[in-house]
């Protein structure tokens, strides 16, 4: 089934459903006719029905993880929009499948669009955060790679949700980007390398570590050759920005002396309160079929959440030992001395790495 026949099933549900509500619902109708239009509505809401209800629950779950764009407290994505702009040209195996299952797969990767194009601001920020802090020219250069490499991302979940769904997703409008920040109080400075340090850590080490484990067994289960190179080339990318994350930590603990340490260990404390990704459970497929196409069942994302959270917390522990806080001494304030590059710190070998 081709795309324009998946909007052609879509779209005669849809006017089904509305046309049985208008013959059901007139009074003036014949009985036989009110009857008609009530069988009508009631087949053609299940679909119907189905498809918000899935929209809905993609959207207000959260089963995949990685930095995200933080706006006023609150997570953010782009509003979904039709058009082009926001898609590369590949095209996974859609023969075999039922129109439901392209639903669900493209809802899937529609989900995934969203997080990977967010992703792109959010480095952004961090870079101007960076950047405020008097952060060392690698750092800035690696936050805007690793934007571009959203930028990817985001082209290749955006050209999958259209190929599965048949609608030619683009990424809308973020207003909320546009609506400016609540103007700052005086700086605090202790405050700020507290929230660098907090978002390092849960979003980037931990986060971008655990969108790593996921895309890497996920690509090793998927059964089609683009969906399995797609998570293969985010998982590979996903790590690279963990250890930006970690690098950043770095640099804080360097610059920001005692308050980035104090807060490292207060981020230590908030890992075990991370919630475990959560895939919901979708009327019509199963785990095996989400898993032949890339999406762990609910197990997997908890062992995985669990290995990435123990690591996490080793590899973090181990940057608050004795020995490795005396080789990044000094004076919390001295804001005078350039800090040396965070990729010029001595690796902690002990602590393995998500």
């Amino acid at each position: 089934m081709d795309a324009a026949a998946v909007i052609l099933v879509v779209l005669l549900f849809v006017v089904a459903f509305v046309w049985g509500l208008i013959l059901m619902l007139q009074k003036r109708q014949p009985w036989g006719l009110r009857v008609l239009g009530g069988v009508m509505a009631l087949v053609s809401a299940v679909p119907v029905g189905g498809l918000v209800f899935l929209v809905h629950l993609l959207c207000t779950t959260n089963f995949t993880k990685g930095r995200v764009l933080r706006l006023r407290g609150r997570t953010r994505v782009a509003r979904r929009a039709l058009g082009a702009g926001w898609a590369d040209d590949a095209v996974p195996d859609v023969s075999g499948l039922t129109p439901w299952q392209r639903t669900v797969l493209g809802e899937v990767w529609m989900y995934s669009a969203g997080l990977e194009h967010a992703s792109v601001p959010a480095f952004s920020k961090l870079s101007l955060k960076l950047s405020a802090l008097g952060a060392p020219s690698e750092l800035l250069e690696d936050c805007h790679l690793a934007a571009l490499d959203e930028i990817r991302h985001a082209r290749r979940c955006f050209a999958l949700a259209s190929a599965y769904s048949g609608v030619g997703w683009t990424a809308g409008t973020i207003p909320e980007l546009g609506q400016g920040s609540t103007p700052p109080s005086p700086m605090d400075s202790g405050d700020t390398w507290a929230r660098l340090v907090r978002g390092s850590l849960l979003d980037g080490c931990l986060a971008e570590g655990m969108a790593s484990l996921v895309a890497g067994e996920g690509a090793s289960r998927a059964s089609d050759p683009v969906v399995r190179e797609t998570l293969s080339v985010i998982s590979e990318d996903e790590g690279r920005h963990a250890e930006l994350a970690w690098d950043v930590i770095a640099f804080a603990l360097q610059r920001g002396g005692r308050r980035a340490k104090d807060a490292l260990r207060q981020a230590l404390l908030a890992l075990e309160s991370q919630q475990t990704p959560a895939l919901p459970r979708i009327p019509g497929v199963d785990e095996d079929f989400l898993a032949r196409n890339g999406v762990l069942p609910q197990v997997e994302l908890g062992r995985l959440m669990a290995v990435c959270i123990e690591r996490t917390r080793a590899r973090a522990e181990a940057l608050l030992a004795p020995s490795n806080l005396s080789m990044r001494s000094g004076p919390s304030d001295f804001q005078g001395v350039p800090a040396a590059s965070s990729r010029d710190a001595v690796p902690v070998e002990a602590a393995p790495r998500c």
